[in-house]
């Protein structure tokens, strides 16, 4: 293994500096003190990789051959930046304790000094867990080898469900006669808040009726024609093995934000702390096999035996949940199918930004403030790391992402509830 680091960190240091005059009946004369705030701050870019060194690796890349070695890189990032000025004036007219000084100006990074001193230092932890994390690996490269050697095309499928594909191309125009008439029906027959509530759930039913028949029905089948041309028209070499390619992407992304306080005598200064995570992962697998016609158009050995799964009723739901869907089909054997190898990378971003939202005066009686707290800190954590795998590596996993957050999965959900209007009588 080899490693090697580019940049650096450094302290802060004596960014920052005090004044005040030399006697309270002098305001005009000060004496400035460089260096006041000490801190265990650190701010730079540094980067460190640690990779394996593969002999002739120049050499081997020329004659065609994938070369994945396992790495981790990372790259640290601390930015103190803006500038506080801030002074607190005494309100006495003359010297008196503890008001020895009339008035201190501090200016410079301050809120970098002070925060630390005061609350803790500061920390760029992570807002995902790393079981979460894993298992995100473990969903995406399980994804990836239930595509391994399939074609462009997926007949068996669709050969499976020809009678249901006839059923539905047939029922739309039924289905759009059905509404009118349950529609028109409801509001003769019904007066008031029963009129509305049957009429309502008539146009509930049909639209989530349409939508899964589009999403689920007449999507996929555009989807197979489209891949069927294509498949049909590509000149297949049969006689040399081919090197194709799965892949599949998957990530996660966490924000968190909190509030705080403490006292700088005699500011009380407000704070926010908002923390962002972004995992992202990426696999690959390579394989080598002979090119058929039949597998172009998906029928093939796994296609057919995964049949089972996807004809059974609601099983695309419990895919949202839980990845079952991917490990039938990663647990499928292909045939005349050479595994290589597989790679898994994986991306982290971690980042915590520390900045003031403002100040009050906890000493009214005794100073007059004035002037604002404006700098600000930023963390950032920035991983790559790349691991090689194979074709055994997949695993059951319960998802902890849902994506209810996307348009198509809301719409999925809240379709499949509003038929269950279908049994409710208004």
């Amino acid at each position: 293994m080899r490693s090697r680091t580019r940049g650096s960190l450094s302290l802060l240091g004596t960014a920052a500096q005090q004044a005040y005059p030399l006697s309270c009946a002098n305001r005009i004369s000060y004496y400035p003190y460089q260096g006041v705030y000490t801190s265990n701050v650190y701010v730079g870019d540094k980067t460190v990789t640690v990779d394996e060194v593969t002999p002739d690796f120049w050499k081997r890349k020329k004659r065609g051959e994938i070369i994945l070695n396992p790495y981790v890189s990372y790259r640290i990032t601390n930015t103190s930046s803006g500038n506080t000025n801030v002074t607190h004036e005494s309100t006495a007219n003359a010297c008196a304790s503890p008001n020895i000084h009339s008035w201190y100006t501090d200016t410079g990074v301050i809120f970098a000094f002070i925060y630390p001193s005061n609350v803790g230092n500061f920390i760029n932890s992570p807002v995902i867990g790393a079981p979460e994390i894993d298992g995100l690996r473990n969903e995406v490269y399980t994804e990836c080898l239930a595509k391994r050697g399939s074609g462009k095309a997926n007949l068996s499928e669709s050969l499976a469900e020809l009678d249901q594909s006839y059923e539905m191309l047939r029922e739309p125009l039924v289905n759009v006669i059905k509404f009118v008439k349950d529609f028109r029906v409801h509001g003769k027959r019904k007066k008031g808040y029963k009129k509305v509530a049957a009429q309502s759930k008539d146009v509930i039913v049909f639209l989530s009726s349409e939508w899964l028949r589009f999403r689920y029905g007449i999507s996929p089948l555009v989807s197979d024609v489209k891949a069927v041309m294509k498949a049909l028209k590509n000149d297949i070499d049969r006689k040399k093995p081919k090197l194709i390619t799965s892949r599949a992407n998957g990530n996660l992304t966490r924000n968190l934000s909190t509030t705080g306080t403490f006292d700088w005598i005699p500011f009380r200064v407000s704070y926010g702390v908002s923390r962002g995570h972004q995992v992202s992962c990426r696999a690959t697998h390579y394989d080598k096999y002979t090119p058929t016609l039949f597998n172009e158009l998906g029928l093939t050995f796994h296609n057919v035996v995964g049949l089972a799964w996807e004809l059974t009723r609601y099983s695309f739901v419990v895919d949202w949940f839980a990845n079952v869907g991917d490990l039938i089909y990663a647990n499928i054997p292909r045939v005349n199918v050479e595994s290589k190898h597989g790679v898994l990378t994986t991306r982290e971003i971690i980042s915590t930004y520390y900045y003031p939202t403002g100040y009050t005066n906890i000493q009214p009686l005794t100073w007059t403030l004035s002037g604002s707290i404006a700098d600000t800190y930023l963390m950032v954590y920035d991983q790559k790391s790349r691991v090689v795998k194979d074709e055994n590596d997949f695993a059951l996993v319960i998802k902890s992402d849902f994506r209810f957050d996307h348009f198509n999965r809301v719409a999925d959900a809240s379709a499949l509830l509003s038929q269950w209007l279908r049994s409710i009588s208004f």
